[in-house]
């Protein structure tokens, strides 16, 4: 036990020894660094530090390094005071390294070496540091570079969608002019001559013999004529109406549903996805034509039972989806249309004029998917937009109101 306890006693001295030992060893810190250089001109910075656990005799010796090492700050002056409260200030000249050395009394260092002395013979330690880079070599300025790009690419980009947004705000006054324009002309020279030329038939028919050959033709013509005015009708209505209801593409598609549905029913539905947001009204009219002539496409020809509209709404595009389990689309047709009909090579052009994505999948028997996808930057109304296009619908129904009067 007595054994035991010297041993343990012997143990905490020497660790204690050694602690003490560790505090007192000597110890170079660097409290001001000169910036990195190449060296070799005349050029002078300061250079400091402390030393920790030096004698009150030793001093400091400092070196920069340009190609070999030299003294600093002149070869006549190579030794660094160390001041009462351990701390060291110099001159150097500049260089791509620095080097601080605490000798004893006596020493003498060399003017220039290509290689430091080390420890021992007169020399207690040797601190070695790399000069401080220039900023643009610094990892803040990389960051703030790094960053800085970031908004210049994001400028650029917010620059891009407004030149679009610019174009698209355009497009839709030349449009909403020009349809204002057809739907007026249509009314009051096509319209109203067709209906003029029924109502003279009428009258015609009506001093035609019961048994007369022409009675039966004249009828059919009739009943032709009432066809294109109310065609005629619906087509007027339906360039002033689109642009004031701009969003309710849901409400849209379920009515435009109920038109093709003529020829016996059908499994008919319009899905909607996510939370509903303002379309563009250039955006919102191209998506309805695109999709009513998905629509006339999958009643008038599919011969499918089922039929289904899906609106997806996201933060990042606005998708819809005309699906049917018909007999799918003739690969021909895939490429190159059908003569003599609008087609999927003009739900095509349609999309490409507003930066949309257009997919067509169909396979013989297991139907047909038309798939139109809007980025949302492009599809959505912007908060600063709303106001703009408000203020735009008030002017141009003001416009109009004056002109009727």
């Amino acid at each position: 036990m007595n054994v035991f306890r010297f041993s343990l006693g012997v143990a905490v001295v020497l660790l204690m020894s050694g602690c003490a030992t560790d505090r007192t060893r000597p110890a170079i810190e660097w409290t001001n660094i000169p910036r990195a250089d190449k060296g070799g001109g005349l050029e002078l910075a300061t250079i400091s530090g402390r030393v920790t656990g030096a004698r009150s005799e030793q001093r400091i010796v400092l070196y920069a390094r340009s190609g070999a090492w030299y003294v600093q700050p002149y070869a006549d002056q190579p030794f660094t005071n160390i001041q009462p409260d351990t701390t060291w200030s110099s001159s150097t000249h500049l260089g791509t390294e620095y080097a601080a050395l605490l000798v004893d009394p006596g020493y003498v260092p060399q003017v220039s070496a290509f290689e430091l002395p080390g420890k021992g013979g007169g020399v207690i330690i040797v601190a070695i540091v790399p000069g401080t880079p220039p900023f643009w070599r610094t990892w803040w300025f990389r960051i703030s570079l790094l960053l800085a790009g970031l908004v210049v690419l994001f400028a650029l980009y917010r620059y891009h969608l407004h030149q679009v947004r610019t174009q698209l705000h355009l497009r839709f006054e030349e449009r909403l002019a020009e349809r204002i324009r057809i739907a007026q002309d249509l009314h009051d020279t096509l319209l109203q001559g067709v209906v003029s030329a029924s109502m003279q038939l009428h009258v015609a028919s009506e001093h035609l013999p019961a048994d007369s050959p022409a009675k039966p033709i004249v009828g059919r013509v009739m009943e032709l004529m009432r066809q294109v005015v109310n065609e005629g009708r619906d087509a007027v209505r339906g360039l002033r109406s689109t642009t004031e209801n701009a969003d309710d593409l849901e409400t849209s598609f379920a009515e435009a549903g109920k038109q093709f549905a003529t020829n016996g029913e059908k499994d008919y539905r319009v899905i909607v996805e996510g939370t509903h947001r303002q379309l563009q009204p250039i955006i919102r009219d191209e998506v309805y034509r695109i999709g009513r002539e998905a629509l006339a496409n999958a009643f008038h020809h599919s011969q499918a039972n089922k039929i289904e509209v899906e609106l997806e709404y996201s933060a990042k595009h606005l998708r819809v989806s005309v699906r049917d389990d018909g007999t799918g689309i003739d690969q021909n047709v895939l490429d190159s249309g059908r003569d003599g009909h609008w087609g999927l090579a003009g739900m095509r052009e349609r999309a490409e004029s507003i930066g949309a994505r257009f997919r067509v999948w169909s396979r013989a028997r297991a139907g047909t998917e038309v798939e139109l996808s809007i980025p949302g930057d492009i599809a959505f109304v912007s908060p600063e937009a709303n106001g703009w296009f408000s203020r735009f619908k008030g002017g141009a129904a003001r416009r109009n109101s004056k002109g009727k009067q």
